[in-house]
């Protein structure tokens, strides 16, 4: 448990009320959603770059057409994946 890994064991879930079963249930599949979405993020945004990027990064700034592209790469992924998360709740409504 060193490296900040929690360990839930059985016994200690079945020692809470069936109200912290739930709440617990709830909290751990609401940090399991918020790391997926920080590891979509970071696989765009690593896309974008290598897409972007083309010398380095000397200066610690990038080039405006760099910066531009970005910008560019990164908003597209997030309106793609709206457009995607839309019709997800469009077909989870009609269900």
């Amino acid at each position: 448990m060193d490296d900040g890994e929690l360990i839930i064991k059985p016994q200690d879930i079945e020692r809470l009320t069936p109200r912290e079963q739930h709440e617990l249930q709830s909290f751990l599949q609401s940090e399991s959603q918020k790391a997926q979405v920080q590891k979509q993020i970071h696989e765009l945004t690593e896309m974008c770059f290598k897409k972007c990027i083309t010398g380095t990064i000397s200066s610690g700034k990038l080039s405006s057409k760099e910066e531009s592209c970005m910008a560019n790469c990164v908003n597209r992924l997030f309106d793609s994946n709206m457009v995607i998360l839309k019709h997800l709740e469009t077909l989870r409504a009609n269900q």
